[in-house]
């Protein structure tokens, strides 16, 4: 089970929901107003790496990835720490194509002061897992529903 709270105060369950499902409106109010966000491609050799500083070129990263038609799911195995966080998301495409990101956030009084994201392609066997968790099913067949 997946504490609730990072130290610091983060609400990291209502962030994984805020995620889960694409609402960049409450997304972008777990940032604070000097965060940073960077984001490599690690699938690209020499792809674009990128940074957004400021809760407000945040906010209009996240919209545009919302805005996107994909379905993601945050892994169970996140870890969580004093004032850091680290979790996995497994994306796809309507195209079928899946992809993985793991990210890194900084926690500071309950807030992301920092993101560190690493997309790379997602193998199949991991976007059919992550396509199957949301849907609530598990590997052994069970289902949260």
């Amino acid at each position: 089970m997946i504490k609730k709270r990072a130290t610091g105060g983060l609400d990291f369950g209502a962030l994984r929901e805020a995620i889960e499902a694409r609402d960049p409106e409450a997304q972008v109010g777990f940032y604070a107003e000097g965060a940073r966000l960077r984001a490599v491609h690690a699938s690209l050799p020499g792809g674009p790496t990128f940074e957004l500083r400021g809760r407000g070129r945040i906010g209009r990263y996240l919209r545009a990835i919302g805005d996107q038609e994909m379905d993601c799911v945050v892994e169970e195995d996140a870890r969580i720490g004093e004032g850091r966080v680290e979790l996995t998301q497994l994306c796809r495409y309507q195209n079928g194509a899946p992809i993985s990101v793991a990210t890194t956030l900084e926690v500071n009084g309950g807030l992301i002061s920092s993101q560190t994201d690493v997309v790379r392609r997602a193998d199949r066997e991991e976007g059919a897992t992550g396509e199957r968790e949301a849907r609530g099913e598990h590997r052994d067949g069970a289902t949260d529903r």
